[in-house]
């Protein structure tokens, strides 16, 4: 099964919806996906950017035609997969996620290395088959866990605060959820899979009771407007904060020491995410965790925050948060990415 995502820009107002299918991008500037240009050049003019669509290739299915679990026989996993994209679509790159917590992988047919994010440069008409590989980092035998493979538009985009300052439409995810069966468990070495970031001074995690005020205030600030105690079951929610303030395109650092982010969820009971921060695509690790249990209660916000230092980042670095499902087939939340950067 492919997924489709539409956004389009009118009036360098973003609107991004989900489905099954493929992936299309309009917008009213069409630049070469190379980070020193404008994603918002050329307004007034809207132009057809492309599409992409990716899947699982040649899966076994029911008699319903539904994709059954894979099956985890012990060693190196593998999935065949198929990215299709058309028009100015110059690279992109894919994040996967094993029962919500970041996956590191390799492609197969190449030498590279595990990495968490692997990007494929595409032209005006691309059609690629590939594997992922990977060794588990978590599941028993008896498990069904979710894989969830998200796709990520032109990750190799970076403002650089002269002609650019915004991401744009760039860094949209687009994701895919299948389920693994474990007949074997995952291997417990100490090898290190993939590369990571280590640039918290502290992360704290705490649930407390959902407020008016929240829901009224700072929920209908960050775009969820009419929540109320009496519709929060029937969704979910998240907010993010960096040092309290809502911050959309890029944080100049050049003199502070640390960054507050603070990003809560909240509300269907019972519903559990993996959540995540990232660095230049890569998750940064705390005391060894790079994903972090949030576990959905009726009327509670979960929050978590971290303290960034400072003096551990370069001139220009690129930060998300993703919060992806675990067990369930609750779409995943990617923040919108914000560049992170200093002066000379």
């Amino acid at each position: 099964m492919r997924k489709r995502l539409l956004l389009v820009m009118i009036g360098g107002l973003l609107l991004a919806t989900s489905a099954c299918g493929n992936y299309d991008i309009r917008d009213e500037s069409a630049p070469s996906q190379i980070s020193e240009e404008n994603p918002f050049e050329q307004a007034g003019k809207e132009v057809s950017l492309g599409a992409i669509s990716h899947g699982e290739t040649n899966p076994t299915r029911d008699e319903d035609q539904n994709v059954l679990p894979y099956e985890y026989n012990g060693g190196e996993f593998t999935l065949d997969y198929q990215l299709t994209s058309e028009g100015k679509l110059n690279n992109i790159g894919f994040l996967l996620f094993l029962d919500g917590k970041p996956q590191a992988y390799k492609v197969k047919d190449t030498q590279e290395e595990y990495e968490y994010l692997h990007c494929f440069q595409t032209s005006e008409k691309y059609d690629e088959k590939f594997s992922f590989v990977f060794t588990p980092n978590t599941g028993k035998k008896g498990d069904t866990l979710n894989i969830t493979v998200i796709s990520i538009t032109n990750p190799a985009f970076q403002p650089n605060m002269k002609e650019t300052s915004s991401y744009g439409w760039y860094h949209k995810p687009l994701d895919r959820m299948l389920k693994l069966h474990f007949n074997e468990d995952a291997p417990h070495n100490n090898r290190v899979y993939g590369e990571t970031e280590t640039v918290f001074r502290d992360v704290t995690v705490t649930e407390k009771k959902v407020t008016s005020s929240f829901l009224e205030n700072e929920l209908a600030e960050a775009g969820w407007q009419g929540v109320t105690m009496d519709t929060l079951d029937n969704g979910v929610y998240s907010t993010i904060l960096y040092d309290g303030k809502l911050e959309y395109d890029n944080i100049n650092l050049t003199k502070k020491d640390t960054l507050t982010v603070r990003y809560t969820i909240c509300g269907t009971p019972g519903v559990r995410y993996g959540v995540s921060f990232f660095l230049d695509h890569k998750p940064i690790s705390f005391d060894g965790v790079t994903s972090y249990n949030a576990t959905l209660r009726k009327g509670n916000l979960w929050v978590i925050e971290a303290t960034i230092d400072a003096s551990k980042l370069d001139n220009f670095n690129t930060f998300y948060v993703v919060a992806v499902a675990a067990g369930s087939e609750t779409p995943t939340n990617k923040t919108n990415s914000i560049l992170l950067y200093k002066e000379d």
